[in-house]
């Protein structure tokens, strides 16, 4: 906002402020001064009748009898309490039964399962651990020697019954010359 915008707001907001004012000073003097007056209570009303209609009706209902069979009923209940053993005589006893076979069956089968899977998955890590030496051994041999491996590979393909069979010929050679 501009200042000029600012100004003329702030004289129209004194202006109404004035006119408030003088309306006040109007409205004091038409009243005048008042002396505070006193609070009157209400005049009280006279319930005594309605109070002996309330004594009539207790005195038609008598308690007394609803609080001694109350008071029997209680002392009743308290006795049998007291009657009752301190500690009551408990046996346990720990069986197996016709019903619990299936599940000591299928528990050891379970368990029989987990070990053969446990069992299986040693050795299946211990293969992987030797398949990846073996790989990383011929990717070795296929960066320094490309012509080696490439010998290896054809004869392979060609024959793998007769490689494997030239394979062991050539450890029994090895072993020998050691």
């Amino acid at each position: 906002m501009k200042t000029e915008e600012l100004e003329e707001r702030l004289l129209d907001t004194e202006r109404v402020l004035s006119q408030h004012a003088k309306r006040l000073k109007q409205l004091e003097e038409r009243e005048g001064p008042q002396a505070p007056q006193p609070i009157v209570p209400p005049p009280s009303k006279d319930y005594t009748s309605h109070f002996e209609e309330l004594k009539a009706l207790i005195k038609e209902h008598d308690i007394s009898k609803h609080s001694l069979q109350l008071y029997a009923l209680i002392t009743s209940f308290w006795e049998a309490y007291n009657k009752l053993p301190k500690v009551l005589p408990v046996r346990h006893y720990h069986h197996f039964e016709a019903k619990s076979r299936g599940f000591i069956i299928g528990g050891f089968m379970l368990l029989l399962a987990t070990s053969v899977s446990v069992g299986l998955c040693f050795s299946l890590f211990r293969e992987n651990s030797r398949l990846q030496e073996s790989s990383t051994k011929y990717r070795l041999v296929r960066q320094e020697y490309p012509e080696a491996a490439f010998w290896a590979d054809s004869t392979y393909l060609l024959a793998p019954e007769e490689a494997e069979r030239r394979v062991e010929l050539l450890e029994e050679t090895e072993v020998i010359e050691k």
